[in-house]
């Protein structure tokens, strides 16, 4: 498989995020990813780590975060965000219950859809 061109920090920030909000060790998370515990702390460096987990690993992580490979193609993190990306920062909220979490991504997920009818 030839190796995809992503943003590699912006994947990192995200599974990052997943692991805190959902309380997971790396070893929990690399299990589910299908992948060593080793390439998934790779991955968790970004662009600081000396190289890079192969296409499959990565496409494994990605669904694992529910997106696709283009949410993190290089041009993707500079001019564009999604409601999905929203929901992950927002669980990722310190000192909050989740089901403070739950609320406000429900708030905003709300508001989302009024704003997009009314343009309607």
């Amino acid at each position: 498989m030839t190796q995809p061109a992503l943003d590699r920090d912006l994947l990192a920030r995200h599974l990052r995020t997943k692991l805190e909000s959902e309380g997971k060790s790396i070893r929990a998370a690399s299990e589910e990813i299908r992948c060593s515990p080793a390439t998934l702390s790779r991955m968790l460096r970004g662009s600081k780590a000396a190289n890079f987990p192969d296409a499959r690993n990565l496409f494994r992580a990605v669904a694992w975060l529910g997106k696709s490979i283009t949410d993190f193609e290089p041009a993707a993190s500079k001019s564009s965000s999604t409601l999905a990306d929203v929901e992950v920062h927002l669980r990722a909220l310190p000192d909050l219950s989740e089901r403070d979490k739950e609320a406000l991504v429900a708030m905003v997920k709300a508001l989302h859809d009024a704003a997009v009818e009314a343009r309607s």
